[in-house]
């Protein structure tokens, strides 16, 4: 089971992990309890908005909105993969 999710000109391969070994071979796939193992930001124009709709769909955040000393409102939340 897979998704790509294109940007302009860049690719972003969602997958099951049960399907990820051939891919990243020889390294091993980490497990979900091994912490972040990727992180996908997402620039969008009203953090606070997005993060209500989050919310309003039973998403948990795990941080956030905050605003960060670079300049940038950010907030982070996991997909039930563990992917952030």
């Amino acid at each position: 089971v897979s998704s790509v999710l294109k940007f302009g000109g860049l690719l972003i391969n969602l997958l099951a992990a049960s399907q990820a070994p051939t891919l990243v071979e020889p390294l091993p796939v980490a497990p979900s309890s091994a912490g972040a193992r990727a992180l996908l930001t997402i620039r969008v124009a009203d953090v606070d908005a997005v993060c209500a709709a989050l919310r309003a769909n039973g998403v948990d955040l795990l941080n956030g909105p905050i605003d960060r000393p670079w300049g940038r409102r950010t907030a982070a939340f996991a997909d039930p993969s563990g992917h952030v």
